[in-house]
């Protein structure tokens, strides 16, 4: 083998690689939705909400991740954030869009999200942000939210996740940006299929 064919087998080797095995995980044909199109499908249930957690005070930094209830060792909420995710929660119960069961990331933005949002809610520590850790930890993590959507029971309403950025990314490679917005998935075929997002500012719009 020449020197210059290794070197070409060893660079699409290397590309292969860097493949993310979420994408087989969302490999189902999907057309993605505008916002309103979404709005209008929530209203019939049957969907899975990834929602990030809404606006934070970004002078604040996650000081301790060894107990979530100390919300003084945490970035939280903003005061914009807290509105923002209100409006969102009015309007959702405005347009009828039917919310079955909420699972909130352990820490407290997530968890007041939740709370302002939809009112009850489970806490779930495997929702807890997957930035903060390891390689494999974060994988484990991301796989492990990729399970809990897959397990959902009920979907004649829409099932809730409230959570951070890095765990979606890490399960389905899907960036949920800006804080705030809602992922919105369905399952089909044993496969979870990603549908498009709602930002905060486009609930406004229906």
């Amino acid at each position: 083998m020449t020197n210059s064919l290794a070197h070409t087998l060893k660079a699409l080797i290397a590309g292969l690689l860097l493949i993310p095995t979420c994408v087989v995980v969302s490999s189902v044909p999907s057309e993605v939705l505008s916002a309103p199109e979404l709005i209008k499908a929530l209203q019939s249930g049957g969907h899975i909400i990834y929602m990030r957690h809404g606006e934070t005070d970004i002078s604040q930094k996650d000081k301790s991740r060894d107990s979530f209830d100390d919300c003084s060792n945490q970035r939280n909420l903003s005061d914009k954030g807290r509105a923002e995710v209100k409006k969102i929660g009015d309007s959702i119960q405005e347009l009828k869009i039917p919310i079955g069961h909420v699972t909130s990331s352990p820490y407290c933005r997530t968890k007041d999200t939740a709370k302002i949002a939809f009112g009850e809610f489970e806490i779930e520590p495997n929702l807890q942000f997957s930035i903060s850790k390891n390689k494999a930890e974060a994988k484990k993590l991301g796989e492990d939210l990729v399970s809990m959507m897959l397990d959902t029971k009920n979907m004649v309403k829409n099932v809730v996740f409230v959570g951070h950025t890095a765990n979606l990314k890490d399960g389905l490679g899907i960036w949920p940006k800006p804080e705030g917005v809602m992922a919105v998935f369905k399952k089909q075929d044993g496969k979870i299929v990603f549908k498009g997002m709602v930002k905060p500012d486009e609930w406004c719009d229906e």
